[in-house]
């Protein structure tokens, strides 16, 4: 299914000239990408007519590259386009005209075993791409004003990136547990239809009824779904999720949730994070 969204909803005006851009480059370098973050996020809420009430500073994309080599060439090519420059201090980072923020995260044979990359020269920076293949493969086909079309990460999808990513960087920022706490509120409301129809006793039938809850029910069955070919990814995210769960009212991911959404209370995230979890243990 492919999805059209006007560039008038975009939450920057560089948004669609910087998409079509990478489109363009991209396509001629034989390249695939995806848009990850809360860029992905934003559209998603678009297409549902919802809005995330969130303005986007930046872009985040991620791309399937071979190795290094390959990374250089595409980091040499994009810094020569015109409106493009490197962040001298972030390895990932590129700006575009001037001040917007571009990060672009590679993964595919690059990544080593451990499903990790580690940035030359010294490889002294590491960071996770577990869970990108599949958020690859589940992406939404998206066409900008009915002409350049794009692949955007799913709800689902930006969810499993957040665990993980959570997981790597929760010391130093609560902004993913922030972005865990927003998908966990509106989740089931853009897939209220597909709950009702195919999910209805699973999860309207709980009790006490919550919307967040019942949201992770669903997600719950959508990550597995999401995931039945990564089992790897499966593993790492109940590791995560338990870990958090057993700790309880001193779960830092708890309280990350908690600190960035006021009306969301403990026995709730506690609750959705256990709907999660019996979502990927179901046989």
């Amino acid at each position: 299914m492919s999805y059209n969204i006007s560039s008038a909803n975009f939450s920057h005006p560089l948004l669609k000239p910087i998409l079509l851009e990478l489109t363009a480059y991209f396509k001629e370098a034989g390249i695939s990408f995806f848009v990850i973050g809360a860029t992905a996020r934003d559209i998603i809420m678009e297409l549902h007519n919802e809005t995330s009430g969130r303005l986007t500073y930046d872009l985040d994309i991620a791309i399937t590259v071979n190795d290094w080599e390959q990374w250089k060439k595409v980091e040499d090519d994009i810094i020569n386009l015109e409106n493009f420059n490197k962040d001298p201090n972030q390895k990932q980072r590129f700006l575009y005209r001037g001040n917007f923020p571009l990060d672009i995260v590679p993964f595919g044979d690059i990544m080593k075993s451990n499903y990790k990359i580690f940035w030359p020269p010294n490889e002294e920076l590491a960071m996770s791409v577990l869970g990108f293949s599949a958020a690859d493969e589940s992406a939404l086909k998206v066409k900008i004003d009915n002409e350049t079309e794009i692949k955007i990460a799913s709800l689902t999808g930006i969810f499993i990136l957040k665990i993980i990513a959570w997981k790597d960087r929760n010391q130093t920022n609560n902004k993913d547990a922030d972005d865990i706490g927003f998908i966990l509120g509106n989740y089931l409301s853009i897939h209220e239809e597909r709950a009702a129809t195919n999910y209805y006793d699973q999860v309207y039938g709980i009790e006490p009824f919550k919307n967040t809850t019942a949201a992770a029910v669903l997600l719950g069955i959508d990550i597995k779904e999401l995931l039945k070919n990564h089992p790897e990814t499966i593993v790492s995210i109940l590791e995560i999720l338990n870990e958090e769960l057993n700790k309880k009212a001193e779960s830092i991911l708890i309280n990350q949730i908690i600190e960035t959404h006021k009306t969301i209370y403990y026995e709730e995230v506690l609750q959705s994070i256990q709907n999660i979890v019996n979502g990927l243990n179901e046989k």
